[in-house]
């Protein structure tokens, strides 16, 4: 038996050749495992055949003898037929396989293309969720800014409505204490008037100790009026102008240096300076200036027929006559007189201060300025002489401090005061001439003592 043609190609070589000439299309992507096992047990099995028909060649060529030239065609052209089946079978399978390798092809095609637009569809909505999420954040950031903001605002608000809230309940506390001090002040105006009326009924004569007190209380009612209402004020005398400053330098000389160290006792120098210059020196308040020079006259031409004695009864009957009726036919003249010293001192306070008038303040100074004109007519009525002393004092001079006719309201001992210096008047005195009948006009009493604050030693 003849062997087989090495040149002629084996089953398993000849269906790897004829795949690759049969593929030469473009390079497939990856073979479908099906496939892949098929062809990868098929090239064993086509050998298996090949060994043994090559076996059974054997054995016939051994079992037969030497072959003649018509066996070895018939064997060839078997071969041949054989092969050429083979080879169909293998093209109609790779036909097959190609088939499936396409639509498998295609159907990894649509899923990717699918896959694609997936991909594109989730990209577009991550950049839309995206941009929204940015967009969000910045917003929520804003917010948060804003919040910050109106928090800061808030916590602002609660601190400045808890400082007016402090500032409320100490307007509050002042608004008692003064509401205090004018229920004080508004006793003991009606202690004056009561203590006034009781005393001057009917032209009756007044003993020295009810004069004493009457000016005690209108003391301390000035001082307290000055303390209430100037004792967080800053007094500056420089700003003022120069009306304001020769109207303080003939009221009190040495009001600049009064400014710089006792502003309340200063003020309280003041009003009573215009207190005794617009009342407590007039003849008679409620008259005007002519018919008090007329009253003048007169008393000074019956001086001339009469004694001293016979003049101060004349005197405290015509005054009382006028005095029993002031309250109605005297009222004009009395508001244009206490009008006149309000307006004096609101014009000198807020020209030298940081304070403006009040409805508040002025109430109470009217109060004690109808108190004083009360005194000075009940103490015009009287038959003894009494004057009003409250000394000026000047800047080149020295005035020392008389225990007999003064008080030192700093609270030292009169011993130690008796050498000092006397700084300032702060409220006049009452000096009585004569008796209660108007006689004995040598004798002398001081009713009320001057109040002044002496310099340190």
């Amino acid at each position: 038996m003849i062997p087989p043609d090495p040149k002629k190609p084996h089953r398993g070589t000849g269906s790897l050749r004829l795949t690759s000439t049969t593929t030469s299309k473009p390079p497939i992507i990856a073979t479908p495992p099906r496939v892949a096992l098929r062809s990868k047990h098929e090239p064993s099995t086509t050998s298996t055949s090949t060994s043994n028909d090559t076996s059974s060649t054997k054995s016939k060529s051994t079992t037969s003898g030497p072959p003649n030239s018509e066996e070895e065609e018939d064997n060839n052209a078997e071969c041949k037929d054989a092969q050429e089946a083979q080879i169909a079978d293998l093209q109609s399978e790779m036909q097959t396989m190609e088939r499936e390798f396409e639509r498998e092809l295609t159907t990894l095609s649509h899923k990717l293309s699918n896959a694609h637009e997936s991909t594109q569809f989730w990209q577009s909505k991550h950049s839309s969720l995206n941009q929204t999420f940015l967009k969000t954040d910045t917003d929520l950031r804003l917010l948060r800014v804003d919040f910050e903001r109106e928090r800061e605002r808030v916590d602002g608000l609660v601190a400045e409505r808890e400082r007016f809230r402090e500032a409320y309940n100490g307007v509050l506390g002042e608004v008692r204490e003064r509401d205090e001090v004018v229920r004080g002040l508004r006793g003991q105006v009606r202690g004056l008037k009561s203590w006034v009326s009781s005393s001057g009924k009917s032209g009756e004569q007044v003993s020295d100790e009810v004069f004493g007190e009457g000016m005690v209380r209108l003391g301390n009612g000035l001082q307290n009026w000055v303390i209430v209402n100037f004792r967080r004020v800053r007094v500056d005398v420089e700003k003022a102008n120069g009306e304001t400053r020769e109207l303080l330098l003939r009221l009190i000389p040495t009001y600049e240096s009064l400014a710089a160290t006792s502003k309340i006792h200063l003020i309280q120098s003041l009003v009573s300076r215009l207190l005794v210059e617009s009342i407590f020196t007039a003849y008679f308040v409620g008259i005007s200036k002519e018919q008090a020079n007329e009253l003048q006259k007169v008393e000074r031409y019956l001086g001339d027929f009469g004694p001293v004695e016979s003049i101060n009864t004349w005197r405290s009957t015509t005054l009382a006559i006028l005095r029993k009726d002031s309250s109605q036919k005297l009222q004009a003249e009395t508001t244009a007189i206490v009008d006149s010293v309000v307006n004096q001192i609101n014009t000198i306070m807020t020209s030298i201060s940081d304070v403006q008038p009040s409805e508040a303040r002025d109430q109470s100074l009217r109060a004690l300025i109808n108190s004083s004109i009360e005194l000075s007519r009940l103490l015009r009525v009287q038959k003894a002489v009494f004057t009003i002393n409250m000394p000026s004092l000047e800047g080149h001079q020295r005035t020392m401090f008389d225990p007999d006719s003064m008080e030192d309201i700093g609270g030292e001992d009169e011993d130690t005061l008796s050498d000092r210096e006397i700084r300032c008047v702060t409220f006049p005195g009452i000096v009585k001439a004569g008796d209660e009948n108007g006689e004995r006009g040598y004798l002398r009493n001081v009713v009320a003592k001057i109040r002044v604050l002496c310099a340190p030693d």
